[in-house]
C-alpha cells in the first residue's frame, strides 16, 4: 500500500445510514466524521444509530453536554433537534508514505509509515476533535507530523541500519508514537500502534547494496581461506620451533661439558693467581715500609723547620705590634689634649654669656624707657606719612582714639584751655 491514506468528514442523507459508511471501503479515503443532512419540515423524530458518538444539537447547543445521544429512535419538533456530528469508534488504520528521505550518510529513501488511531473514547475527548480540530484539519496536521517525525528518524539513521527501522519493535519508532500522542492528546487521539511497514531503495542503490553485499561475502570467505592458511603456517612454523629446542637441547649438553672444563681450568689459574697475589703483597709491604720510615724522616725536617719560621713571624709581629702601640697611645695623648682644650674654651663662652646676661638684666630698666621713645617716634612717622598722603578729617570716637594715641592727654587739655 503505496498511496497515502485521506482523513475526511463526508456529509450524509440520514444518521442511520451512519454504520454502513463507516464499515463500507473507500480505497484511499477514511471517513470518520459524519455529518448527516437536516430533517424534513414534516420530521417528527430522528434515529441515532449504534457503534458511533452522536453529537445532537438543539436549537444550535449541544443537546447533550455531558455525553452523547443513546442510540434509537427519538421524537421531536422538527428543526428542534437534529444529529450534528457523527464520530466513528472504530480503530483507524492511517498510511503516510514519506518520499526521498535523507539518511545520515545522504542517501535518498522512501518510508511507508502506517498507525492505527482511535478517537475518544471520553465524551470531552471526541468533542474537542470535533468543535476544535475536525477531520480536515486532523487530515493535514497528522499528514505533517507524521512526515517530519519519518524524516528526522531517517535523517538519524545510516544507510546499513536504515532496513532495521521496519516493524513496530524499534525504539526509534516507540519515540515517534510517543511523539504523535503527547501532540494530539489535547485533540482527543490516541495513537494505539506505529510501524514503518517498508524501507525503499533506488534500483541503482539496490544493486550497490547486492555488491557490497557480495562484497562481504567475498571478504568472509577469503578471511576464512586465510585463517586456514595461518593454521598452516602455524603447524610449520611449531613443528620447525620443535626442531630447532632439539637443536637447542644438543647444543646446551655441549655447552654445560664445555662449562664443566672451563671451571677446573678456571681453579687451577686460581691457585696460580693465589701464589701470585702473596708474592706481591709481601713485596707491597717492603716498599711501603720503606717510604713510610723516608716520609717520617722528612715531616721531622719539615717540623724542624715550620719551628724556627713560627719564631722569625712570632718576633717581627711582637716588634711591628710594639711600634703601633706606641704610635697609638701618642695619638690617644694628642686627641685627650685637643679635648680637654675645646672643654675649657666652650667654658669661657658659656661664662661670657652669663656676665652678658647678667648685664642686660642690670640694664632692663633703662632699655625699657629708649625702647617706648622708639616705639612713640615710630608711631609719629606713620602718622606722619598719613597726613601727608590724603587730607583727612578726624572726628568722633575714632578721631578722639587716633589723637590720644600721638598726644598725651595732658598736653591736648592745656593746649585746649590756651586755645580758649
Amino acid at each position: 500500500m503505496n498511496n497515502k491514506t485521506q482523513i475526511q468528514q463526508r456529509q450524509v442523507e440520514n444518521a442511520y445510514e451512519a454504520t454502513e459508511v463507516f464499515n463500507a471501503e473507500h480505497d484511499d479515503t477514511i471517513p470518520i466524521v459524519l455529518v448527516p443532512e437536516s430533517r424534513f419540515c414534516c420530521s417528527c423524530f430522528y434515529r441515532v444509530p449504534s457503534g458511533v458518538y452522536a453529537i445532537v444539537h438543539h436549537c444550535g447547543d449541544d443537546a447533550y453536554p455531558r455525553g452523547f445521544a443513546p442510540a434509537g429512535l427519538h421524537c421531536c419538533k422538527p428543526y428542534w433537534n437534529h444529529v450534528a456530528f457523527l464520530v466513528t469508534q472504530q480503530m483507524v488504520t492511517y498510511n503516510a508514505p514519506v518520499k526521498v528521505c535523507p539518511t545520515k550518510d545522504n542517501v535518498m529513501v522512501d518510508c511507508q509509515l502506517t498507525l492505527v488511531f482511535s478517537i475518544g473514547p471520553k465524551t470531552e475527548d471526541v468533542k474537542n476533535f470535533v468543535y476544535k480540530l475536525g477531520a480536515v484539519k486532523f487530515n493535514d496536521f497528522l499528514a505533517a507530523e507524521a512526515e517530519e517525525n519519518i524524516r528526522q528518524l531517517v535523517r538519524a539513521t545510516p544507510l546499513f541500519e536504515v532496513y532495521e527501522l521496519r516493524g513496530s519493535s524499534s525504539k526509534q519508532v516507540a519515540e515517534v508514537l510517543k511523539t504523535l500522542n503527547s501532540k494530539f492528546a489535547p485533540f482527543g487521539v490516541t495513537f494505539a500502534k506505529a510501524a514503518i511497514t517498508d524501507v525503499m531503495l533506488s534500483d541503482e542503490l539496490r544493486r550497490i547494496l547486492q555488491g557490497t553485499t557480495e562484497f562481504k561475502t567475498k571478504i568472509r570467505e577469503l578471511e576464512k581461506e586465510h585463517e586456514h592458511n595461518m593454521k598452516t603456517i602455524t603447524y610449520d612454523f611449531e613443528k620447525k620451533v620443535s626442531e630447532k629446542e632439539r637443536f637447542y637441547d644438543r647444543k646446551m649438553q655441549d655447552i654445560d661439558a664445555e662449562i664443566a672444563v672451563a671451571l677446573l681450568s678456571r681453579e687451577k689459574e686460581k691457585v696460580n693467581a693465589e701464589s701470585r697475589r702473596e708474592v706481591a703483597k709481601t713485596k707491597a709491604e717492603e716498599q711501603a715500609s720503606v717510604e713510610k720510615q723516608r716520609a717520617e724522616a722528612q715531616l721531622k725536617v719539615s717540623a724542624v723547620k715550620a719551628k724556627q719560621e713560627n719564631e722569625e713571624l712570632l718576633t717581627q709581629s711582637r716588634v711591628e705590634s710594639e711600634s703601633r702601640k706606641v704610635k697609638v697611645d701618642k695619638e690617644c695623648e694628642m686627641k685627650i689634649y685637643e679635648s680637654q682644650q675645646q672643654i675649657k674654651i666652650h667654658e669661657n663662652k658659656a661664662n661670657a654669656l652669663l656676665t652678658e646676661a647678667k648685664a642686660e638684666g642690670q640694664a632692663a630698666d633703662a632699655l625699657k624707657v629708649i625702647r617706648d621713645h622708639n616705639l612713640q617716634m615710630a608711631k609719629m612717622e606713620v602718622c606722619e606719612e598719613i597726613a601727608k598722603k590724603a587730607k583727612m578729617v578726624i572726628s568722633g570716637d575714632n578721631g578722639d582714639k587716633l589723637i590720644a594715641s600721638i598726644l598725651d592727654k595732658e598736653s591736648l587739655i592745656q593746649r585746649i584751655h590756651k586755645t580758649n
